[in-house]
C-alpha cells in the first residue's frame, strides 16, 4: 500500500493530493499487486502560443512483470477520452494543450496480456487559467469634462496582461499596459465600450455603456414672493419672513439670501423656499436671494425693504412748576413793562 501526499501543479497552482490505495489488482497466481502513483506540472512554455504542454510524471511500479503504463487523459473529471500506452516510461508530454481548457488525468499499469490494473488517483487542473476583468458599469460624463477609470483585470497564475477597448467616447484613451482610461469626451451620446484583458494567450472581454451629455447652462428662476412680489417693501417691524419659489431644468440645489446691511443664510426648502426671522436695520435693506443648480448656474431676485421707525402716537407731556404747580395763582405785584 502506497500512502503518499504529492503536490500537483497547474501553472503556479498547488494544490496537495493524497495517492492512497491506487490501483490495486491481483493477477493470475502471481498474488502481485500494481500500484502507480501520479503527478502533473502543467507549465505553460509559451505566452504567445494558443496551447501548452503539459508534462506528466509517476513513480515507477516496483514489480518486476509490470510491462507498460497507460494514461488517461480527459476534460471532464472521471471521464476520459484518451487512453495512451506509453510502455516503461513513467512521464508523459502533452504538447498541445488548449490554454484555459481543463484536463483531467490517471495512470494504470499493465501485465504482459495485456491485463491493466485499475486507475491512479485523478488529479486535474488547467494548463492557463484565463484572466478576470472587474466590468466598471455603466458610466457618465459631461461633454468637454475631464474624466478618468480605472480597469481592474488580474490573471490567477500571475502573469502580467494587457487591455484593450473599442467603442470609447471621442476624445478618451487607454493606456494598454495599466488599464487607466483618461480624457475629456468631444461628443456627446450613447456608447458601447468594450474592454479586455489579456495574458498573452487569454482573453476576457466586459461590456458597458458610457454616456455622455451636453454640460448644463440652463439657469435656474427664483422669485421673491412674500412679503411681497413687488421691488420694494416697508415696514416698521425689525424682523421678517420671506419666501418664494425657484425652478430648473434639472434641480435647484439650494436657495441663498444676503443684505446689504448685514447676515445670510441659507433657506429653507428649493422650489418652494423660505427665510424666518431675517433682521432688518433701518433704513433701506437690499436683499438678494441666490437659487442654484448642479451644474453651478445661478439666478437672483432682489427685493429692497425699507425699516421705518414706528409712528410717536404718545402725546409730550409739559408741567408748570414756577412761580407755583398749583392750579391757580394770585399776585399784587404790579406787572413790569
Amino acid at each position: 500500500m502506497i500512502r503518499s501526499p504529492l503536490v500537483v501543479t497547474f501553472q503556479g497552482f498547488a494544490a496537495l493530493v493524497d495517492f492512497a490505495d491506487v490501483t490495486t489488482m491481483r493477477l493470475r497466481t502471481l498474488s502481485t499487486t500494481l500500484f502507480v502513483v501520479l503527478v502533473a506540472s502543467m507549465l505553460g512554455t509559451a505566452r504567445t502560443a494558443a496551447a501548452d504542454t503539459i508534462s506528466l510524471m509517476w513513480d515507477a511500479n516496483p514489480e518486476p512483470e509490470i510491462a507498460g503504463y497507460i494514461v488517461h487523459v480527459g476534460t471532464q473529471s472521471g471521464t476520459y477520452t484518451q487512453h495512451l500506452d506509453v510502455g516503461l516510461s513513467t512521464s508523459y508530454s502533452v504538447a498541445s494543450a488548449i490554454a484555459g481548457q481543463q484536463y483531467c488525468f490517471a495512470v494504470s499499469a499493465y501485465f504482459a496480456g495485456p491485463i491493466e490494473g485499475s486507475k491512479s488517483a485523478e488529479v486535474c487542473g488547467f494548463s492557463n487559467r484565463p484572466p478576470t476583468l472587474v466590468n466598471p458599469g455603466a458610466r457618465s460624463s459631461v461633454l468637454s469634462q475631464a474624466v478618468t477609470l480605472q480597469l481592474q483585470g488580474v490573471d490567477p497564475d500571475g502573469q502580467p496582461v494587457s487591455y484593450s477597448a473599442t467603442g470609447l467616447p471621442p476624445g478618451l484613451a487607454l493606456q494598454s499596459s495599466t488599464g487607466f482610461i483618461s480624457g475629456a469626451p468631444t461628443t456627446a451620446g450613447s456608447f458601447t465600450v468594450n474592454v479586455t484583458v489579456s495574458d498573452g494567450v487569454l482573453t476576457v472581454t466586459q461590456s458597458f455603456t458610457w454616456t455622455v451629455t451636453a454640460p448644463d447652462v440652463t439657469a435656474p428662476a427664483v422669485t421673491i414672493t412674500s412679503p411681497t412680489s413687488a421691488a420694494t417693501y416697508s415696514t416698521t417691524s425689525s424682523t421678517m419672513t420671506m419666501g418664494g419659489t425657484a425652478s430648473d431644468n434639472v434641480a435647484v440645489t439650494q436657495v441663498t439670501w444676503v443684505s446689504d446691511r448685514g447676515g445670510s443664510g441659507t433657506a429653507s426648502g428649493t422650489m418652494n423656499w423660505s427665510v424666518a426671522g431675517l433682521a432688518l436695520q433701518l433704513g433701506a435693506n437690499i436683499i438678494t436671494v441666490t437659487a442654484r443648480d448642479a451644474a453651478g448656474n445661478t439666478a437672483t431676485d432682489v427685493v429692497t425693504v425699507t425699516y421705518n421707525t414706528p409712528p410717536d402716537t404718545i402725546a409730550p407731556v409739559v408741567t408748570i412748576t414756577g412761580p407755583t404747580s398749583a392750579a391757580t395763582y394770585a399776585t399784587a405785584a404790579p406787572t413790569s413793562h
